[in-house]
């Protein structure tokens, strides 16, 4: 069963003759192939319930890396909760939050939450702590991982992403003052995450506003914070998540923010193009389009787009995957399909 400590040799060490088949674990990603997620509402609650299905996709593919593996998932809502907003849960998905911020004038009055003491944060270190202690008693370690939202994509979400938008344009001021705020708040909570195992091995970003916005707006509001984040992390496996498409101006931007690995969207760019653009610099993880036959074909179809994929990531290193997250849908088989086709 392939663990963290193989992650870092395959992104510090030498380029190894296979790529790395790797299996993304956040919910409701693989409610197929656990057989189903009855209730999403019970599967972020439940600490037995979702520490018995992560565990059963790491049974599921031993000979696949599970990223993030068992954590205390909340989905993408825990860093916006902890400036306020309302949460909808749903039983069939992940749950949203409404924006806590009516107007970009609300940034004049907006105070740095402190990480574990508002919204969801408590919760997911209380979830974090429990989920170890169990592990323990089961001789096995949690993975030293953190994730955050970016700093532009919860900067949209506590104003709106309209709002959000517009405001880039007629108040640049304040949104650099708000992203400033969103980013001393993920540094510092990362850093909160990583306290009960003594640091971070891995950290994700994901922020979806990088490729929604101009490359001239991502080098001036995003670069910076992003930058920050990850420069405050040096000895951390760093990922950055984006399943949009970027132009070409937008790679050259992103391979600035200091990430070592890039989740892309397979559906928006192809390895046999992307190589050129990103080089040696970052490693792409991803590979099958997660809207093709890895949803909708037969393993042999997958097997076929995988093996495709191992042979344009030939002399380079390649995570492969779906490029972002499998939709709920996709099959066990079709997943398995994939790891197999890796590892021959």
């Amino acid at each position: 069963m392939l663990s963290y400590e193989d992650l870092i040799d395959f992104v510090q060490g030498p380029i190894p003759e296979k790529p790395m088949p790797v299996v993304y674990d956040f919910a409701p990603c693989f409610d197929s192939m656990v057989g189903g997620i009855p209730s999403m509402t019970k599967f972020y609650f439940d600490l037995e319930e979702k520490m018995r299905l992560q565990l059963k996709l790491k049974e599921l593919f031993p000979g696949a890396l599970i990223l993030p593996g068992v954590f205390p998932d909340f989905g993408v809502i825990a860093e916006v909760s902890a400036f306020g907003g309302q949460i909808i849960w749903l039983e069939g998905n992940a749950p949203f939050i409404l924006p806590c911020l009516r107007d970009i004038k609300d940034v004049d009055t907006l105070k740095v939450p402190v990480p574990g003491t508002t919204g969801l944060t408590p919760a997911l270190l209380i979830q974090k702590s429990a989920m170890r202690q169990r592990l323990k008693g089961q001789g096995k370690t949690i993975e030293k991982w953190a994730l955050s939202m970016g700093p532009a994509e919860i900067a949209g979400l506590l104003l709106g992403y309209d709002k959000y938008y517009v405001a880039l344009y007629d108040d640049p001021k304040r949104i650099k003052a708000l992203l400033e705020m969103v980013t001393e708040f993920i540094i510092r909570w990362i850093h909160k995450l990583g306290e009960p195992t003594g640091g971070n091995e891995v950290i994700m970003i994901a922020d979806h506003v990088c490729s929604q916005i101009s490359p001239q707006q991502l080098t001036e509001f995003v670069l910076p914070r992003m930058k920050s984040i990850f420069d405050a992390f040096p000895k951390a496996v760093r990922i950055y998540h984006n399943e949009g498409f970027h132009s070409n101006q937008h790679i050259e931007t992103i391979l600035q923010f200091g990430a070592n690995i890039w989740h892309f969207g397979s559906d928006a760019h192809d390895l046999s193009d992307l190589y050129p653009k990103i080089g040696n610099a970052i490693i792409p993880w991803g590979g099958l389009n997660p809207h093709g036959s890895l949803r909708l074909g037969t393993p042999e179809a997958v097997r076929a787009e995988a093996r495709d994929a191992v042979w344009k990531a030939k002399g380079r290193k390649l995570l492969l995957s779906s490029g972002t997250g499998t939709t709920p849908d996709t099959s066990l088989a079709n997943v398995q399909a994939m790891v197999e086709a890796a590892l021959e």
